[in-house]
């Protein structure tokens, strides 16, 4: 068996063939390209001036701008003005301002997103903003899924209570959409758990894990700590890495094995950096973030919850299945699991690190 240095090698020397050659992308681009960010769009609505709606929208920088989608209103709304699309390294920005005909009680502009080829996995976050006849402002948030291409916006929002419950809602769906598609995140939490291996001290890895990331999500989201995205993702990466190279090592006592739980909580702070990135990205309520930042986490927590019961579930089974005189770690597909995963993140390695 390779040692652990070797390994590492191994992994990395994949990874930068992988990068290197145009086939490799079209293999792993799918899981790597995804971007968790959801698209932000927000939409200015003037009582003392019906029938105009303002759009202002962001769209995760990870997505080719042939791929953006068309945001427009499939009513009676015609376009007046489009301002220019800029990049800032992280995400694209645009926005269009239009005017309404007829806006009655029967009538409700509805919004819709086009994308040209196929949406990939994108929620769309969406946040109305509207200016009443009396001067008092609104503001509600909204979460659409990937499959939800077209809104209604409401005629009026809801009571203040009510807009609090859908901004807590949204923020919720919001992590616990964040956890579920974000492919490292998830590649992370397996090799955490195998690291770990029984219930006990999965439980503990788990809340290790938890702490940390709960820890970098608030104080990054506070803009106590800060640090580019693309350092944060390829941290990410490497930690996947690190812990796969650990797992291949079987025959190995070493404090990780024992004390899982250091691991979890040492990785789990960057990881919820990568967590911040989302939050960041989109802002927070006026008066809300405090509440922003509880729902988001607690649908982190509901995502990863929701994720690592089956898996152990999975695991106890197969263990089973293969029979208790045979440990899991010895077998074939064991190691299949772990090179593949760690061919992976050595994948995302060098592809991020090559966007230094």
């Amino acid at each position: 068996m390779m040692s652990g240095y070797r390994q590492l090698a191994f992994f990395i020397m994949l990874g930068v063939i992988l990068g290197q050659v145009g086939g490799g992308v079209s293999v792993i681009s799918p899981a790597s390209a995804h971007d968790p960010r959801p698209v932000l769009i927000d939409i200015y609505q003037d009582d003392s001036r019906p029938g105009e709606l303002k759009l202002e929208w962001k769209i995760p920088g990870s997505l080719s701008p042939q791929k953006h989608p068309i945001i427009n209103f499939a009513t009676a709304c015609n376009l007046t003005r489009t301002n220019p699309v800029r990049f800032s390294g992280e995400a694209y920005y645009g926005g269009a301002d239009f005017l309404c005909s007829g806006i009655t009680p029967n009538f409700t502009p509805v919004l819709t997103l086009t994308y040209p080829m196929g949406n990939p996995s994108l929620s769309s976050f969406v946040r109305l903003h509207k200016d009443n006849l009396d001067g008092d402002e609104a503001t509600a948030m909204f979460l659409l899924k990937p499959d939800e291409l077209s809104w209604a916006i409401p005629q009026a929002l809801a009571p203040s209570s009510a807009t609090s419950s859908l901004v807590a809602r949204a923020y919720l769906e919001l992590g616990f959409s964040h956890i579920l598609q974000g492919w490292d995140h998830l590649l992370f939490l397996i090799c955490l758990m195998a690291l770990a291996t029984m219930p006990r001290k999965i439980f503990w890895a788990v809340t290790g894990f938890t702490i940390g990331h709960s820890f970098t999500l608030a104080a990054a989201s506070l803009k106590i700590v800060t640090l580019p995205v693309i350092y944060v993702e390829t941290l990410i990466s490497l930690s996947i890495i690190l812990v796969c190279v650990e797992l291949l090592q079987a025959s190995r006592q070493t404090l990780a094995r024992s004390y899982p739980v250091l691991i979890s909580l040492f990785f789990g702070l960057v990881h919820g950096l990568g967590f911040a990135n989302e939050l960041i990205s989109i802002g927070f309520p006026d008066d809300g973030l405090v509440a922003a930042l509880l729902f988001f986490n607690l649908g982190v927590e509901a995502g990863q919850l929701a994720f690592v019961a089956p898996v152990m579930f999975l695991a106890f089974v197969v263990q089973r299945y293969i029979g208790a005189a045979r440990h899991l770690s010895e077998t074939m597909g064991y190691k299949y699991v772990f090179y593949t995963i760690g061919f992976v993140a050595c994948y995302w390695f060098v592809e991020r690190s090559l966007q230094f």
